[in-house]
């Protein structure tokens, strides 16, 4: 590949000119992260997605850089957040997961029961006669707890049968269903029961929190009662942090590329469409669902577009002026990751070196964020 025109324009558009040599590779990552090198070599920042059109041996790309901007000052900001004691049943549902946690198993002639785990072959069909997703599964081991990996109906079909018996039952498949064409709809199941594995919780008392290597239940309530607050500590950072980034970033000051927003906007109509498609929803089932016409999802998927690039920019912007880089090891490391278990999939590596800029940036304004818990009130 060679660069035969490289044009900035004021408005912060990139326009560029490709040429490919005979035999070259021609599908859009190569190009992408060609671009993305050449935009490093020549110290350009770029911003946002690519529009890319071929034309016999010439490749025409069209995207953005990063426009100039006036942050705010990354001096040390400090909030307070404040964090609600668990109550008596929250440390119980703790300490009965812990207990579950801890379960013994052992395998016997006797039938399933609530909390056992079995091993399942079952098929279902709506009342239409078809099939479903997740309608079929093999040699499948479920815990038998009435909605976490079964539906409540089947648990109860299965409990009381013994290894080598079959069951059925119907079951009303909830609205929130994934396979939006079985949502809300009747199903019928039918399956084998193959093995069980018995599970023996634990009673909470003094023995058990003493198999933990604790004095009493006391001492273990009190030890799920502090784990609590450090979860709870970590969720109320989590939050803070975000609304500190958000604050930063409506205080900068700078004009957005709007051919940015544009392919930003563009980009997020095709993810739609895709998962839509993919779910077997039209996009007309879509709109009523949302109570939305195509034009009001077109102005709210615009006005998101908006927001991402904004954050993007501001934060490639804090990347910039601290000195922040992406280094071919770090570029590596993300994209082994996000390829894990796919394939021949490739990846926009230059999307990837956006987004953990992007982090940086944003990792930066936080460490400059003191957060400090609200002094509890003391007790009489």
């Amino acid at each position: 590949m060679k660069i035969v025109n490289w044009e900035q324009t004021e408005e912060n558009e990139l326009r560029v000119t490709i040429e490919m040599q005979p035999g070259e590779e021609t599908t859009v990552e190569p190009v992408l992260d060609f671009l993305d090198w050449t935009a490093g070599e020549k110290g350009v920042c770029l911003l946002g997605r690519v529009q890319l059109w071929r034309e016999k041996n010439r490749i025409f790309a069209r995207t953005c850089t990063l426009p100039a901007m006036e942050l705010p000052e990354q001096t040390s900001r400090t909030a307070v957040y404040r964090l609600n004691g668990p109550t008596e049943e929250q440390i119980t549902q703790q300490l009965k997961l812990l207990a579950q946690k801890y379960a013994v198993s052992s395998e016997d002639e006797q039938p399933a029961r609530m909390g056992d785990l079995v091993t399942l072959d079952f098929d279902a069909m709506l009342e239409d006669g078809n099939r479903f997703s997740g309608s079929m599964g093999r040699n499948g081991t479920y815990h038998l707890a009435g909605g976490e990996d079964l539906p409540e109906e089947v648990c109860r079909a299965v409990s009381g049968k013994k290894a080598g018996e079959t069951f059925s039952c119907t079951v009303v498949l909830p609205y929130t269903y994934p396979d939006k064409r079985a949502a809300g709809k009747k199903a019928a199941y039918t399956g084998t029961v193959k093995k069980i594995v018995h599970q023996t919780i634990s009673a909470l008392n003094d023995a058990f929190a003493q198999s933990l290597g604790l004095n009493d239940l006391e001492e273990l309530r009190e030890r799920s009662k502090k784990e609590f607050l450090q979860q709870e500590a970590l969720a109320a950072r989590r939050i803070i942090s975000q609304r500190a980034l958000h604050e930063f970033c409506g205080e900068a000051k700078l004009v957005l590329p709007k051919l940015a927003v544009q392919l930003e906007s563009e980009y997020q109509w095709k993810q739609l469409e895709g998962r839509l498609q993919k779910s077997g929803i039209s996009l007309e089932s879509h709109l009523r669902r949302l109570r939305k016409t195509r034009e009001e999802l077109d102005v709210s998927l615009k006005r998101h577009a908006e927001e991402d690039i904004r954050m993007r920019a501001v934060f490639l912007g804090v990347a910039r002026q601290e000195n922040l880089t992406v280094t071919e090891l770090e570029l590596a490391a993300a994209e082994k990751a996000a390829l894990q278990g796919r394939t021949g999939a490739q990846i926009d590596r230059m999307q990837l070196r956006q987004r953990l800029c992007v982090e940086k940036g944003m990792n930066s304004v936080v460490r400059c964020l003191t957060l400090k818990p609200a002094k509890q009130p003391s007790s009489v």
